[in-house]
């Protein structure tokens, strides 16, 4: 016995030495259908009600009906002496071939009537070298692919290896085509795209085997072919005496026990062709049954046995050599890896590169979109619920005198009756008035005159323990005392003071003298100032300009400061009221600011609810959403048949890829595998694009809403907040979309007939 390896599984074969040559000579000659101590049995099935699977074939028990178990090895005739070689796991287990009144039939409803075999009764040996000869049309392609489990008979029986080809499952016979035959093909069937050691490992990638392991064996065979100087080279781009070395070498890498070859030599010249079939015949030598397919009788002489093909049946010139059930057992393969699978898909996808690219673009556009939306949801959950948002702040009523009422009746009382209605817990007024700063010089009296130093507002900041509307100070702190003598600056201010950072402005101490009791503003009560009282005030934080009214440089002083500053002025200056620009009001509960709304309306005062502002804001952002939502859809659907017309074209343009495929060994699920890999890295890719740009463009949006809002409010929040989930979740969406508008055009790949598919241009 020797021992061959199986796909990683030692296996046990018949010793085919022992006799001398002239003894082998006379076994030969002896006629096949003389008498014998016993029939040999065929290869075939025992008659069973269903088939064998590949896996529960080989140790079954009886070979064929009406046959008996083999007596002893002196059954077989013997072969050749095997070349010892260094490549001794090269091949697998040899298989035999019968045919028993095998008819295949073409054409069906509509379609014109073909017989491309007619009653074909063949059995070959295990370690035979035949050659099917015969014109073009005859049906040695047929015949071929029916020994291959490419093709099922239309009446009659195939058996390989002991198992009845036309009866096992899809599974079962690309199992077969993965484990004990390859094909070598007239024109060469190569992939171009890929690398000459990718083409010759692909079998072994349908069958799971390791990369490294891959590799080994994929170089050890381009060694066996005098190729190994060109394996990073590309397919497409090898002469065609490379490629059929290539083929070959493929077609080795399962270790197969039968090699069935399709003019191997009819693409390429005499002296390529000489060595090719040098190649057939030393794997012979080495224990490999071979079907050599050829219509050139100088071709047919590298064979030991001729079988001519005329109009679909076979006439033997020599007789064969009865055959036996393989006795190796062969267990279920590995299947392709789900790496590898990314891998080809992944490869495919780069073959048409622009095509590519416009189909992701469409992806990345509506992902981008839809990452929009759900981040513009995001933002403005989280607005709701942020500090700057908090409930004492939807809570607040500001109340302004009516545009024809008098500005100056805005004063303590009407302060001190709007702070008597019921519900409000807490009520101030805003102060606010025009005047100039002017830092002191050390040891020098502050500067009376307001118009020589620059100008700014000086604005009230709510009581301590209020909220101050979602300030962001870009240095220092608030004010802790409603009564100190501290200032927060803007940045304006600042740099009009010569300041020349916001932290080189903390510690100084700055004059100010009013020059209005209110803002310049029209409507305003002016108070003009008359008779100056400025104030000193240390320097303590410093906000953008955008925190001030009407975005103008100024500061904001602690509320009972500026109003004990506001008395100061009012006496001096003999003002009768508008000491407050506006005031505020606190209801208890959230209920109650509606109700308190309407009492106040009833006063002769115009209210509004930070509510009302933030449902204005938010009517805005609705707008965008629901044109966001627009676009995505479209995008999508637009994106979805991208796909699906990528994969399509794909499908066609790789339809003898498929072919190739499938006669590898690839099952339906592995091809699916494939195209839906191929769809999904598209999905990946686009959905990483789309991504990036949403986060971007959350960026600049969040700047630009920023920009908008604070020149009419103090508040800030993100209006489009994005995060791992919803980056994670719109990759999750673009793979899944991509996906299944991928399936179909996967099902139609994976449904390919591999005949038909072979043969496609």
């Amino acid at each position: 016995m020797s021992t061959y390896t199986l796909l990683g599984v030692a296996t046990a074969a018949r010793d085919r030495g022992g006799e001398s040559g002239d003894a082998r000579k006379r076994r030969r000659r002896r006629p096949a259908h003389g008498p014998a101590p016993e029939a040999a049995p065929p290869v075939g099935g025992s008659g069973a009600e269903s088939p064998p699977s590949v896996t529960e074939a080989a140790p079954a028990a009886g070979v064929g009906p009406g046959f008996e178990a083999p007596t002893g090895p002196g059954v077989l005739l013997p072969m050749p002496e095997p070349v010892e070689a260094e490549f001794k796991d090269l091949l697998g287990q040899a298989v035999g071939l019968r045919l028993d009144a095998v008819s295949r039939e073409f054409g069906g409803r509509g379609e014109s009537h073909v017989s491309a075999l007619k009653d074909v009764s063949l059995e070959i040996g295990p370690g035979e070298f035949v050659a099917v000869v015969g014109p073009s049309g005859c049906g040695k392609t047929t015949l071929l692919s029916l020994m291959g489990g490419l093709d099922r008979p239309t009446t009659g029986h195939v058996y390989g290896a002991g198992l009845p080809l036309g009866e096992l499952s899809d599974q079962d016979l690309a199992d077969y085509r993965l484990q004990r035959v390859s094909t070598i093909f007239q024109t060469f069937n190569l992939i171009p795209s890929m690398t000459v050691e990718d083409n010759v490992a692909l079998p072994l990638t349908l069958a799971g085997v390791e990369l490294e392991e891959r590799r080994r064996r994929a170089r050890r065979l381009l060694v066996l072919v005098g190729l190994e100087d060109r394996a990073r080279a590309r397919a497409g781009r090898l002469a065609g005496g490379e490629q059929q070395k290539v083929a070959v070498a493929r077609a080795l890498a399962n270790r197969p026990g039968l090699i069935l070859a399709d003019e191997p030599t009819g693409s390429l010249d005499s002296a390529a062709g000489e060595v090719v079939l040098e190649l057939l015949e030393d794997l012979n030598r080495r224990g490999a049954t071979v079907v050599l397919v050829t219509h050139d009788p100088e071709v047919a002489r590298h064979a030991r046995r001729v079988v001519r093909m005329s109009d679909g049946r076979a006439i033997e010139l020599d007789a064969g050599r009865p055959t036996v059930r393989n006795q190796d057992p062969v267990g279920l393969p590995a299947r392709l890896h789900w790496r590898d699978t990314l891998k080809v898909g992944l490869g495919s996808a780069g073959r048409r590169p622009l095509r590519t690219a416009l189909t992701t673009t469409g992806v990345a556009i509506g992902i981008a979109a839809m990452s929009l939306i759900v981040a513009l949801a995001e933002g403005l959950q989280g607005a709701l619920s942020s500090p700057a948002l908090a409930t004492s702040q939807l809570h607040q009523l500001a109340v302004y005198p009516l545009a024809t009422a008098n500005p100056a009746a805005f004063d303590a009382g009407t302060l001190a009756t709007l702070s008597g209605l019921a519900h409000v817990r807490a009520a101030w007024g805003e102060m606010a008035m025009s005047g100039a700063f002017n830092p002191p010089a050390p040891g020098a009296a502050v500067a009376a005159e307001p118009a020589a130093m620059p100008s700014g507002a000086l604005v009230s900041l709510p009581p301590v323990g209020q909220s101050s509307g979602g300030l962001k100070l870009a240095a220092g702190r608030l004010p802790q005392s409603d009564s100190a003598l501290e200032v927060v600056l803007s940045d304006g201010e600042a740099t009009a003071l010569g300041l020349v950072s916001a932290p080189a402005a903390i510690g100084t101490k700055v004059g100010f003298s009013a020059g209005y009791g209110a803002l310049l503003l029209p409507g305003a009560a002016r108070n003009p100032v008359t008779h100056p009282v400025p104030i000193e005030l240390l320097v303590v934080g410093v906000v953008s300009n955008r925190y001030m009214p009407a975005g103008a440089p100024g500061g904001l002083a602690p509320y009972g400061l500026l109003r004990a500053y506001w008395t100061r002025l009012a006496q001096a200056n003999g003002w009768k009221g508008g000491e407050f620009a506006s005031i505020t009001l606190l209801a208890d509960s959230g209920p109650a600011v509606d109700g308190l709304r309407h009492r106040v309306e009833a006063l002769g005062f115009q209210a509004q609810t930070f509510g009302d502002q933030f449902r204005d804001f938010e009517d805005l952002l609705a707008k965008l959403r629901l044109a966001l939502l627009g676009l995505a859809i479209v995008a999508l659907l637009l994106a979805c048949l991208g796909i699906a017309n990528t994969m399509y074209t794909a499908v066609l343009e790789r339809t003898k890829e498929i072919g190739v495929l499938k006669a590898l060994g690839a099952r339906r699920r592995d091809v699916l595998q494939v195209f839906v890999a191929e769809a999904a890295v598209i999905g990946l890719a686009g959905g990483l694009v789309g991504t990036l740009v949403a986060v971007g463009l959350a960026r600049l949006g969040n700047a630009a809403v920023d920009r908008l809002t604070r020149a009419v409010s103090p508040t800030t929040f993100d209006v489009f907040r994005t995060d791992v989930t919803v980056v994670l979740a719109a990759l999750v969406l673009a793979v899944l979309l991509s996906t299944v508008s991928g399936l179909l055009p996967a099902l139609r790949a994976a449904r390919q007939d591999p005949i038909k598919a072979l043969r496609y241009e």
